[in-house]
């Protein structure tokens, strides 16, 4: 029995306070609804125990404990709880509100934003491990591990919460992908449990795949007892970083005692990967396909000394030495040299007054931009090309420096137009999913996400300002 979907004209009112506008889906145990908090002026979300649940005794003593624990934690990553309570013999929860995009089948992310998002959802597990008691003896709950439960709410921030975007029939399905091995034979979850889970979700993040797959739920949790992780080069052969290997072997070892013991050993080791990020990531030719590369052409001999032999062939030393070299006609050879070294000064000559050419011509460009960029003098008899135009003076300047790209909105909530290149920064607007925005400057990096000062039309007006190059795309 599923929850009726609540229409915006119904809009009730819950416990006398909580404006419902929607149902937005449900989880394990939840309907989640996005509603407005009449007393504060906010908008929030309400999770109340689904209504096929009511009268079941364990489903309703878990929702309880899952939300006092939920509310004795903090993390950036986490949903912050507001209230909690019970109507009708429902309890129900109210957390701060959060909409964004899953990271599942988002495929194969780089190395920094994979480490970004791993390494939020690693620190808000080391918060819920970190507060134990006697009603958590391994740490508060937190929810389950997977790319469907972690969602992109902003440039470069995720949010790990129980995710109402999947049917609730597919769920076990989806957290079965993550399953160690342990659970599966009825043993109890431990913190390295957790840290099994969270090796699993940055491999895929950095491959794009799920790496242990069955036919049905049971069939895939099952498949972790005898899984073999394949190598990341196996999957995304670009891709080579013995260091990643090694913390995602470690991570996702069969025995739990083999693992990092926790989530806060797994980030640092994640802090560790980060650093080592920036090294080369490129696979290198082995010593055999190195030998075996063709050797370059051996240059011509040049003219002897006159206080030396004549210059000899390198030989190999395998190779058995002639007898008797043959002779050397020096002349020729003196030509040779001179006319290579005149070809020599002519190539560099022209080289260097080629980016003399082009190094004036750009500084004067630009120079004319910043100064408001004069009009062309106009030659008599020859018609004029418009300012601006990709044929025009300073057109081919415009194609080199890129600013004739346009760039598409790639995500399905809109994108953020912010006033500088920071998540803090005041959002301007929100720009539509498929708008085209021009691409005026950048990109620059600021903590770790890529941005672009673009030129967008919101409402018919144009406005400008900075975005997320993490979600825009190219147009081709």
């Amino acid at each position: 029995m599923q929850e009726a979907h609540i229409t915006p004209t119904a809009a009730p009112m819950l416990f006398g306070r909580y404006r419902v506008t929607e149902q937005l889906g449900a989880t394990r145990l939840a309907a989640v609804y996005a509603a407005t908090d009449e007393r504060l002026q906010r908008r929030v979300l309400v999770h109340l125990l689904r209504r096929e649940l009511v009268g079941q005794e364990r489903p309703h003593a878990r929702f309880v404990a899952e939300a006092g624990q939920m509310a004795r934690r903090s993390h950036p990553a986490l949903l912050e709880v507001f209230d909690s309570g019970e109507a009708n013999g429902r309890p129900f929860l109210v957390t701060e509100h959060c909409s964004g995009r899953p990271l599942y089948a988002i495929g194969a992310l780089t190395v920094e934003q994979a480490l970004l998002y791993v390494r939020q959802v690693a620190g808000a597990v080391a918060v819920c491990q970190a507060r134990r008691g006697p009603d958590a003896p391994h740490g508060l709950y937190h929810p389950p591990i997977s790319s469907s439960n972690v969602l992109v709410v902003d440039e470069g921030r995720v949010k790990l919460v129980d995710s109402w975007l999947l049917p609730v029939a597919e769920i076990p399905a989806d957290l079965a992908h993550y399953r160690a091995p342990e659970l599966s034979e009825g043993r109890p979850a431990t913190p390295a449990s957790a840290v099994y889970a969270l090796g699993l979700l940055l491999y895929e993040l950095l491959t794009g795949v799920r790496p242990v797959h069955g036919a049905d739920a049971r069939a895939t949790a099952l498949a972790h007892l005898n899984a073999r992780i394949p190598p990341l080069g196996q999957v995304r052969p670009a891709l080579f970083m013995p260091t990643a290997e090694q913390l995602l072997a470690r991570a996702t070892a069969r025995l739990p005692e083999q693992r990092f013991p926790d989530a806060q050993a797994f980030g640092a080791a994640l802090d560790t990967l980060w650093r080592a990020a920036g090294s080369e990531t490129q696979r290198l030719a082995s010593p055999a396909a190195r030998m075996a590369r063709p050797r370059p052409a051996a240059q011509a001999p040049q003219a002897p000394n006159s206080q030396h032999d004549a210059p000899q062939a390198a030989i190999p030393p395998s190779a058995p030495r002639p007898a008797r070299q043959q002779p050397v006609n020096a002349a020729r050879l003196r030509r040779q040299g001179l006319v290579r070294n005149l070809v020599g000064w002519l190539v560099m000559m022209a080289l260097l007054l080629a980016v003399a050419l082009a190094s004036y011509l750009a500084v004067t460009a630009i120079a004319d931009r910043l100064a408001g960029r004069l009009p062309a003098p106009r030659v008599p008899g020859l018609p004029s090309l418009p300012e601006g135009s990709a044929d025009g003076p300073l057109g081919w300047l415009d194609q080199l420096l890129g600013r004739d790209e346009i760039y598409i909105v790639n995500i399905a909530e809109g994108l953020n137009l912010r006033s500088a290149a920071d998540v803090e920064a005041q959002i301007l607007a929100v720009v539509p999913n498929g708008t085209p925005v021009r691409r005026l400057e950048g990109p620059v990096v600021e903590d770790n996400i890529p941005w672009l000062r673009v030129r967008a039309e919101v409402g018919g007006e144009p406005i400008e300002g900075w975005m997320s190059l993490n979600y825009l795309r190219l147009e081709e």
